[in-house]
């Protein structure tokens, strides 16, 4: 089960991020539009949301935010 804590943990242009708990684990997903192509990757973080390895564990290309969020379990590797 995923909760969403903080939807607005980052906002700037070209990168959103939030900070959810997934299966008793916390994660900042991040999306950017930064690149040539749209990119969603999952970070682990602490609850605060400050992310404590920087390898990603998660994510797509040309995934949104809202959706990666909606399915963790099909995006985390």
């Amino acid at each position: 089960m995923t909760n969403t804590i903080n939807y607005n943990l980052k906002r700037v242009k070209g990168c959103s991020q939030a900070l959810v708990q997934h299966n008793d684990n916390y994660y900042v997903v991040s999306h950017s539009t930064r690149a040539s192509q749209p990119e969603t990757f999952i970070f682990k973080c602490d609850e605060n949301g400050i992310i404590t390895d920087w390898t990603e564990v998660g994510g797509t290309k040309y995934a949104e935010l809202d959706e990666v969020i909606a399915d963790m379990d099909e995006y985390l590797y």
